[in-house]
């Protein structure tokens, strides 16, 4: 029987990846860091957020957020590097 709080209580888990630009990412875990909260906790805030509201906890607009999203040529050039 394992013991409470051992690693077997832990519930499954799964690995993600995402692309993320550089320095977005140190400034985004430099905030993280002053609040205590790791990468992945927040990851799992965003996605417990994301499953209660059934969308983004935030609003999406194109004209809002097009300066933080990377170009088309972007995604591109990251497909044809995946497919060599």
């Amino acid at each position: 029987m394992a013991q409470k709080g051992s690693f077997c209580d832990m519930p499954p888990s799964t690995i993600l990846r995402a692309r993320v630009d550089a320095t977005r990412k140190r400034r985004a875990e430099s905030v993280l860091r002053k609040l205590g909260v790791t990468p992945a906790q927040a990851i799992n805030m965003l996605y417990a957020q994301i499953e209660l509201r059934k969308g983004l906890p935030f609003m999406v607009t194109e004209r809002e957020n097009a300066d933080l999203l990377p170009s088309d040529g972007h995604y591109d050039s990251v497909m044809r590097r995946n497919d060599e």
